[in-house]
């Protein structure tokens, strides 16, 4: 099983400091769930895009 990329791992951790924050901050949990929800679409987006071999 190879290694998991650290770059992946480091988004990761990002991706849930924001969401922990903003929660933190008060931000209703519907709008937490809709940037969740805005951003993982925005990094499959992304992955799935650099994953093509053209």
């Amino acid at each position: 099983m190879p290694a998991p990329n650290p770059s992946r791992r480091t988004w990761a951790a990002a991706f849930t400091a924001v969401l922990v924050l903003a929660l933190n901050q008060g931000w209703p949990a519907a709008d937490v769930i809709k940037l969740a929800t805005a951003v993982l679409v925005l990094i499959a987006l992304v992955a799935g895009a650099g994953s093509k071999n053209e």
